[in-house]
């Protein structure tokens, strides 16, 4: 084996890997939030959760794609701990079709495969044809890799010394951890067990008599492929964290009943190769197929006692400060359809925010406010921090690959975020002007008090109303929030009148019926800022083309 052959097998399993993750991301932008709709509606029945990991699993191509998605989505709080558990032991078996698909042997035609998707990519118009296109691309890539991979490993057959090595692991632990690490370094299952195949494939591993060794190698891959949900939660909540641990407890376990099991009767490694005689690629993968089939068949009916046992080893609550991300994580950066459901719930909390401050602000003159001053700094402070983390995490879903819908949907959350933040500007500027006529000891008349009341009234209507729109748009209701902001500006303009009348009469102060003033302009301006959050949900789902 010379320094080409070298060359050739690392270029092959970089045309391999870059193959492997470019058809994930083009299947992952064909289909788009409906994994999101599909893993939230089709969850609670365990079975049927199976199911949908290992259909979703085997579309995406990648169980750690599937597995840092529902990591992501616990930590969201947008999929519950229970009902995760059937999707991960599902991805298991989905993630086992690529190999499948490997066994096939295509590398001879991959070229064909690969200029059929480039054209496609180049002369599509469309962005889903295009994604199409990018899939069938990388498809050849994938098998052009593969060729080049196990033409650079036969030589590797008459080496001795490298026979020496495989003739070393003949311990089945020594086996385990080599896969183990392996994977670890590719950070891909699926690609591991395809350079196993490949290794298989050119002689290198000669069945039978290395079957067994390959099997081992093959079990300690799939614990490998689990630290990749590990490493992504751990930024996340201490659900997302017992996510990470169910997978790394579900393929120990499986791995260790492997390990036993085929101690005892070695045989079962011959009724596996006899599911495919002559053809080692195959037996590798239905050696993957049957692990993870029988493991999930075996695990599945004890998922609330996995659930159990990660709440034990993983035990208490999240306390996170409010000036801090609670649903953004490393899980998020993964997948675009994960990341962008965790910005609409860190927007949401950023709502809640705004909300209770615009509430306690204009309740102070009435009566003592809901808040202490300290947790009214506090929370706006967060509102800030949000603004900014969130266009910082925004700015990022170009990066993770979105479909054209979720884009537009960024691009509004733009627009909203700085809604928000604005809103609790103005909310900090009304408690303000009651600090300092506090400090003055003045206090608005009872008409001005009464017409206060009014209007913050309307003013929490239209936000709440702007804010639910935007989460569940409608036309209707989108029109509702129009004429309430018209309502608003006209309400104002006569307070404002109003205002003038009292002063002119001295039946206030100057300096009071300056602050009366500089409080309608602040809330009037919140109306504005409300109607911009339902337009541009509006310009999200009405105009919208595809859904039309």
């Amino acid at each position: 084996m010379n320094i080409w052959n070298i060359i050739n097998l690392f270029g092959g399993l970089a045309l391999f890997i870059f193959g492997m993750n470019l058809m994930s991301d083009g299947l992952k932008l064909v289909a788009g939030s409906y994994l999101k709709k599909i893993l939230e509606k089709l969850t609670k029945n365990r079975i049927i959760a199976m199911m949908v990991g290992a259909g979703l699993t085997a579309l995406i191509q990648s169980s750690n794609a599937m597995c840092v998605m529902v990591v992501g989505f616990v930590n969201a709080g947008m999929m519950q701990l229970e009902r995760s558990v059937g999707i991960l032991m599902g991805a298991k078996i989905g993630t086992t079709i690529t190999g499948q698909l490997i066994a096939f042997n295509i590398s001879e035609v991959a070229p064909v495969i690969a200029f059929v998707g480039v054209v496609v990519t180049m002369f599509a118009k469309k962005p889903k044809i295009k994604n199409v296109g990018q899939i069938i691309a990388s498809l050849g890539v994938l098998f052009i890799g593969l060729g080049e991979m196990s033409s650079a490993m036969k030589p590797l057959a008459n080496e001795v010394w490298f026979q020496d090595i495989l003739n070393m692991f003949s311990n089945p632990i020594l086996c385990v951890f080599i896969g183990i690490v392996f994977t670890v370094i590719i950070q891909s299952a699926s690609a591991s067990v395809g350079v196993l195949q490949m290794l298989a494939l050119s002689g290198v591993m000669t069945f039978p008599g290395a079957f067994a060794q390959a099997f081992y190698i093959m079990l300690g891959m799939n614990i490998g492929a689990s630290v990749a949900p590990a490493l992504a939660s751990i930024s996340g909540r201490k659900d997302a964290k017992r996510v990470a641990f169910i997978v790394i407890l579900f393929e120990s376990i499986g791995m260790v009943v492997f390990l036993i099991v085929t101690t005892i009767f070695p045989q079962i490694f011959d009724w596996i190769m006899a599911t495919s005689p002559g053809n080692p690629t195959r037996q590798i993968a239905n050696a993957n197929t049957i692990f993870n089939l029988v493991t999930v068949l075996m695990l599945l009916p004890c998922a609330n006692y996995l659930v159990r046992i990660a709440r034990w080893v993983i035990r208490g609550e999240d306390e996170k400060e409010t000036e801090a991300l609670h649903y953004i994580d490393e899980s998020g950066y993964q997948s675009g359809t994960v990341l962008i459901g965790q910005i609409d719930k860190e927007v949401g909390r950023m709502y809640g925010l705004v909300r209770d401050n615009l509430e306690a602000a204009t309740k102070s003159y009435f009566g003592k406010m809901k808040m202490s001053n300290e947790q009214f700094a506090e929370n706006e402070a967060a509102v800030d921090f949000l603004n900014k983390e969130i266009v910082a995490a925004l700015i990022r879903t170009s990066e993770v690959g979105v479909s054209e819908k979720e884009a537009k949907h960024t691009g509004n959350l733009y627009h909203i975020v700085t809604d928000l933040e604005r809103i609790g500007d103005h909310a900090e500027n009304v408690l303000g002007y009651q600090i300092q006529m506090k400090e003055n000891e003045q206090v608005f008349s009872d008409k001005a008090l009464k017409q206060l009341k009014e209007l913050s009234q309307s003013v929490y209507k239209i936000f709440d109303l702007s804010c639910e729109h935007f989460a569940n748009p409608s036309e209707e209701l989108y029109y509702v929030i129009y004429n309430m902001e018209d309502s608003i500006d006209k309400m104002v303009d006569k307070m404002r009148a109003s205002n003038t009348k009292r002063l002119s009469k001295h039946k206030c102060e100057a300096t009071q019926g300056l602050y009366f003033n500089e409080i309608l302009v602040d809330l009037e301006r919140v109306a504005d800022h409300s109607l911009n959050i339902a337009q541009a949900a509006k310009k999200y789902e009405i105009y919208n083309d595809d859904d039309e």
